[in-house]
């Protein structure tokens, strides 16, 4: 599993500050105060990986937008910047599930008896966070329950 925490992120603040990797460090302190606000919002406490990891893919997505935004305003400095800044971000994501390895699992659990839409995604959720794309997964289980 990811050792993604919060613990880990400040570290990495503390060394992109010592190495005045201001980029870095910008988009660090953000996911950190995303963090400490969901921390906040659930009552204290440590955030479990899978709450970091769709803080991270979030703020991936929100910096993906701008890009797209950027580009068709066309202005490369901020298309750079947010392409800049997805990758700092990737640094902390697992890697993806592709789509055939996603209809695999799922092919298999409905093999073994689950053969709900419901059960199946969140049976996605708890063993692969933040490995796959949430609309192309549901998508895929809708299509294998579908040709049953």
């Amino acid at each position: 599993m990811n050792d993604l925490s919060e613990t880990r992120l400040r570290q990495e603040l503390q060394t992109a500050m010592k190495d005045r990797d201001m980029p870095t460090v910008y988009v660090l302190r953000g996911l950190l105060a995303a963090v400490a606000n969901r921390r906040i919002d659930a009552g204290g406490g440590e955030l479990p990986v899978a709450e970091i990891l769709s803080l991270v893919q979030r703020e991936a997505k929100k910096r993906e937008e701008a890009e797209e935004f950027a580009r068709r305003a066309g202005r490369d400095d901020l298309v750079a910047q947010n392409a800049g800044e997805r990758a700092i971000l990737a640094k902390y994501l697992p890697r993806m599930l592709d789509a055939d390895t996603l209809t695999a699992l799922v092919e298999e659990w409905i093999a073994d008896g689950v053969d709900a839409m419901g059960p199946l995604m969140a049976r996605l959720k708890e063993r692969h966070p933040g490995q796959y794309d949430g609309k192309r997964a549901s998508e895929i289980v809708r299509n294998l329950l579908a040709s049953r």
